[in-house]
């Protein structure tokens, strides 16, 4: 099932892992940890009976596992 992204202005674009990628790893986690965390939120979205979510809802679950994962990163991806 292919999702899309509502984005602060109201656009849709399509989900892309990748940028959850990029975003986790430049907060600290390792290549590995952020594929695998992009993995686990994309089956999230996957799972939601949705075929559209929010950024905010992204964001938040990201939060979420990160949390669970690496405070560290946590605290960098809210900053």
């Amino acid at each position: 099932m292919k999702f899309q992204v509502i984005k602060k202005d109201g656009s849709l674009e399509d989900f892309e892992k990748g940028k959850i990628e990029r975003v986790t790893t430049a907060a600290g986690l390792s290549q590995e940890q952020a594929k695998k965390l992009a993995d686990d939120i994309e089956k999230w979205a996957k799972t939601s009976g949705k075929n559209q979510i929010t950024t905010l809802q992204v964001r938040n679950q990201v939060l979420r596992e990160l949390n669970n994962l690496n405070q560290f990163a946590a605290n960098a991806f809210v900053w």
